[in-house]
C-alpha cells in the first residue's frame, strides 16, 4: 500500500534523457516570465515606496527577489540541473504565498476580487511545467496553497468567510483545472516528441555504427585494391578482376543482410509474435522443415511489443541463434510455446533429435559442432543476463526454457 501511494506521488517513471531534454527547454526560456515579473514588481516597488503603509512595499521587494532568482536558475541551470526543476517549482510557490498576502494590504483593491488572482493564476500554469507526470503532487501542493488562502481569509475576517470568497473561488477552480490539464497536454506532448527523437537517433546511430563494422574492411580492401590497379592500369590479371568481383558482391551482400536484420529488429519490437512468425518460420520453410508456434493461452491475435530498441535486437538475436542451432543439429519438427506470467514471458524450445544414421554420418563433425555450440550457447546466457531473465537448456532431448521480464514488453 505504501509503495502505491510513493508512486502515486512520484509519479510515472520516465526516461531521463527525454525528461532533460523537455526541462531544459522550458529552462532556458524562462527567463522571458523572469524578466516580466522582474518588471512588474520594480513597478509595484516603485508605486509602493512612498507609502504610508510600507507593508506592500516590502512584498514587491521579496516577490522581486523571487523573480531574480527565476532568471538566474534560466541562465544557469546547467550547473545545478539536477536541483534546478526543484527550485523553479519553490520559487513560484513562495511567490504564490507572498502575493495572496499582498491582497490583504492592498489599499484599492479588496481581497476577494479576482483581479488579484491575475497574477496568481498566471504563476499557477507557469509551475505546472515543472510536474512531468506528477500529477498528484501537483494537485495536493496548489490545494494546499488554496487552504492557505481561505485559512487567511477566516482569521481576517474574525472567523468568518464572506459570500465574495466563494464567488471568487468558483472562478479559481476552472482556471486551476485548465492549467494543470493544459500543462499535462503540452508535457506528454514535448515529452513523446523528445523520447521519439533519441529514439530514432539512437536507431540511426546503430544502424551507421554496424554497417560500418560490417563494411568496413571489405570497403577498405575494395579502395585499395581499385587504387593499385589504377596504379597499374596495364597489369590488371584477371585475379585481380575476380578479386575486385568478389568484393563488390560480398560487400553488396553485407549491406543487403544489414538492412534485413535491421527490417526484422523492427518487426519485432513492433509484434514479437508476428516477428517469430515471419522471420523464423521462414528459415525453417526454406531448410525443408517444419515449426509449430503456439500461445494459445496468450489469447487470440495478442500483441507484444519490446520496449527499447536494444532489448528488440537481443531478443531477435536469441530466436536466430536458437533457430540456427536447431537447423544445424534439429530434425523434424520443432515448437516453441509462449505462455505468460504476472512477471514473465516464458519461451519453450523444443526440437527433435537427429536420427542415428545422421548421427554417425556426422560424427567426424562432432568437435566442430560441439565447438560452435559452446560458442553460442555463451552467447545466448550474455543476451538473457543483460535483459535480466534467465535461461535452462536440456539435452537430450533438445529444449530451451526462458523466461523474460514483463517489464521488458508492452503487452
Amino acid at each position: 500500500m505504501l509503495q502505491r501511494i510513493s508512486v502515486l506521488f512520484r509519479g510515472i517513471p520516465l526516461d531521463p534523457i527525454s525528461l532533460l531534454a523537455v526541462y531544459s527547454e522550458i529552462l532556458s526560456k524562462l527567463y522571458f516570465l523572469g524578466f516580466a515579473f522582474c518588471l512588474a514588481y520594480i513597478q509595484s516597488v516603485y508605486l509602493e515606496w512612498n507609502a504610508i503603509d510600507q507593508t506592500n512595499c516590502i512584498l514587491s521587494a521579496i516577490q522581486l527577489g523571487l523573480s531574480i532568482i527565476l532568471v538566474l536558475t534560466s541562465f544557469f541551470y546547467r550547473r545545478f540541473f539536477g536541483f534546478a526543476p526543484i527550485i523553479v517549482r519553490l520559487t513560484l510557490f513562495l511567490l504564490v504565498l507572498v502575493e495572496i498576502e499582498t491582497g490583504f494590504h492592498d489599499p484599492t483593491i479588496p481581497y476577494f476580487d479576482p483581479r488579484n488572482w491575475l497574477t496568481i493564476t498566471a504563476i499557477l500554469a507557469t509551475s505546472s511545467f515543472f510536474y512531468p507526470g506528477l500529477v498528484w503532487q501537483y494537485i495536493l501542493e496548489w490545494s494546499i496553497v488554496l487552504m492557505i488562502y481561505i485559512v487567511r481569509v477566516y482569521f481576517a475576517n474574525q472567523t468568518v468567510i464572506p459570500l465574495e470568497t466563494w464567488r471568487e473561488m468558483s472562478t479559481i477552480f476552472p482556471l486551476f483545472l485548465v492549467a494543470f490539464f493544459l500543462n499535462h497536454w503540452w508535457f506528454r506532448t514535448r515529452y513523446i516528441a523528445a523520447y521519439r527523437g533519441m529514439l530514432l537517433e539512437e536507431k540511426r546511430r546503430t544502424f551507421f555504427q554496424d554497417i560500418h563494422d560490417s563494411l568496413g574492411s571489405q570497403l577498405t580492401d575494395l579502395v585499395l585494391l581499385s587504387q593499385k590497379m589504377e596504379k597499374s592500369p596495364k597489369e590488371i590479371t584477371d585475379l585481380q578482376l575476380q578479386k575486385l568481383k568478389r568484393l563488390s558482391t560480398s560487400a553488396l551482400q553485407s549491406l543487403r543482410t544489414q538492412v534485413q536484420e535491421e527490417d526484422e529488429r523492427e518487426l519485432f519490437q513492433e509484434s514479437l509474435l508476428d516477428g517469430l512468425k515471419l522471420s523464423i518460420k521462414k528459415r525453417y520453410k526454406l531448410a525443408g522443415r517444419n515449426i509449430k508456434l503456439e500461445w494459445e493461452t496468450l489469447g487470440e491475435d495478442p500483441i507484444i511489443k519490446i520496449k527499447e530498441p536494444e532489448m528488440a535486437h537481443h531478443i531477435l538475436q536469441i530466436f536466430k541463434e536458437i533457430t540456427t542451432n536447431d537447423l544445424r543439429h534439429g530434425d523434424g519438427t520443432s515448437s516453441w510455446q509462449v505462455d505468460r506470467t504476472p512477471e514473465h514471458l516464458k519461451f519453450r524450445f523444443l526440437s527433435e533429435s537427429k536420427s542415428l544414421e545422421d548421427k554417425e554420418n556426422n560424427l567426424s563433425l562432432k568437435g566442430t559442432e560441439e565447438s560452435e555450440s559452446g560458442i553460442g550457447e555463451r552467447g545466448l546466457y550474455q543476451r538473457i543476463k543483460f535483459l535480466n531473465g534467465e535461461m535452462n537448456i536440456t539435452n537430450p532431448p533438445y529444449q530451451i526454457n526462458m523466461k523474460l521480464p514483463i517489464s521488458v514488453f508492452e503487452l
